[in-house]
């Protein structure tokens, strides 16, 4: 017998936290190169003969960027209570498609029940998981949106 589609519900998450945490977590796992990247080492002459080649460093406080992105992006999931953290995890599988928006519900209960520790741990081992995070979220949106 086929299951009745779910009504849309209200997310115990906040929608905006959610962009929050897709904008950080971009961030940190897509590096944008530097226009810094392509500059050529300083070179020091000491005389005819000798010369140094040091690594330029006045870029190297950019190069921690992605970490802070990442431990900010943690910090925001970790922090959010178990069915809040169960909601980020069943988007992120609703936005790569193992779930169905209809199946949300059943999606955060299966969630909740094969979690294992903090959800931050969980999401970045999945790649792109910012994009489904923010098409699962599209796709809740859309759905509420249609309610009667």
């Amino acid at each position: 017998m086929k299951e009745e589609p779910a009504a849309p519900r209200d997310l115990n998450v906040d929608p905006e936290l959610v962009r929050m945490i897709v904008a950080k977590s971009r961030a940190a796992m897509f590096h944008m190169p530097d226009a810094e990247d392509d500059m050529p080492d300083t070179e020091l002459e000491l005389d005819g003969a000798t010369s140094i080649t040091t690594e330029d460093t006045g870029h190297l406080s950019d190069e921690a960027m992605p970490d802070q992105f990442r431990t900010e992006a943690a910090a925001m999931i970790d922090s959010l209570n178990v069915d809040e953290q169960a909601e980020i995890v069943a988007l992120v599988l609703v936005g790569r498609g193992d779930y169905d928006i209809t199946e949300f519900t059943r999606a955060v209960q299966e969630v909740k029940h094969t979690a294992t520790g903090p959800a931050s741990g969980r999401l970045f081992e999945i790649d792109i998981f910012p994009s489904h995070l923010a098409n699962g979220l599209d796709a809740w949106e859309t759905w509420r949106s249609q309610e009667p």
